[in-house]
């Protein structure tokens, strides 16, 4: 929306222009609920306003960990995992809409990429994709070490959060104390690695990420750039 800057010089025109901004602001907002306002009379934007890109990731995150995974939220999820480093999250959630629409051996290959940067629910995801042969060849071995891997988290152990312990108790009978040792063994001298995109991904699908930026409460500023009628 693009307006010209003219100041406001009467106390009608700021009257006029006061009225158009709250309006501007109405159409912009979700539903014809009432708004929060601030002190001064303006309208409080919501947290999907503020930041709409954080709000449409985990909105498209919360989907796939749902599993509806349709074709927009595939699109999304995408263009956000493209990224890279620092939207593991995305990644591991696109690897599940794959698996969740058969797509096995893609999202698998998805969700590992979340896993060797340290993601915990990926790691979490991977042990559970060795023991069970999904998308991945079975081998206990390696399973073993994405669920030690992911029972002595960092990221996990800094904030306090308990791991679910139950994912190394589902490896217990299945190896023996030699390919334990090597689970373990694995698990010691594995490293991160952040995945880097080698390929363009389609305009449509990078567009459907790209959302405005944060935004802010209007100041007087905003005011005077509403064009007065007089």
């Amino acid at each position: 929306m693009s307006v010209n800057r003219i100041r406001i010089t009467s106390k009608a025109g700021a009257v006029i222009a006061l009225s158009v901004l709250g309006l501007l602001l109405a159409a912009c907002s979700s539903g014809g609920a009432a708004r929060k306002r601030d002190a001064d009379g303006r309208i409080i934007p919501t947290l999907a306003e503020q930041d709409p890109s954080s709000t449409l990731y985990a909105k498209s995150v919360g989907q796939a960990a749902r599993g509806e995974c349709d074709s927009e939220t595939i699109d999304v999820l995408t263009c956000f995992a493209y990224r890279g480093h620092g939207y593991e999250g995305a990644q591991m959630a696109l690897g599940q809409c794959y698996i969740a629409k058969g797509q096995e051996a893609e999202g698998a290959e998805w969700v590992q990429r979340a896993a060797n940067s340290g993601w915990p629910d990926a790691q979490k995801l991977m042990a559970t994709f060795y023991l069970k042969g999904q998308g991945v060849d079975r081998d206990a071995v390696e399973g073993a070490k994405w669920a030690k891997l992911y029972t002595r988290n960092p990221s996990l152990l800094s904030l306090g959060v308990q791991p679910d312990v139950s994912i190394v108790q589902e490896f217990r009978g299945s190896l023996t104390s030699e390919q334990s040792a090597v689970a373990d063994q694995r698990a010691s001298s594995w490293v991160p690695s952040y995945w880097t995109p080698t390929s363009v991904i389609d305009r449509d699908v990078r567009r459907s990420c790209a959302v405005e930026g944060r935004r802010r409460a209007p100041s007087m500023s905003d005011i005077e750039s509403v064009p007065n009628p007089y």
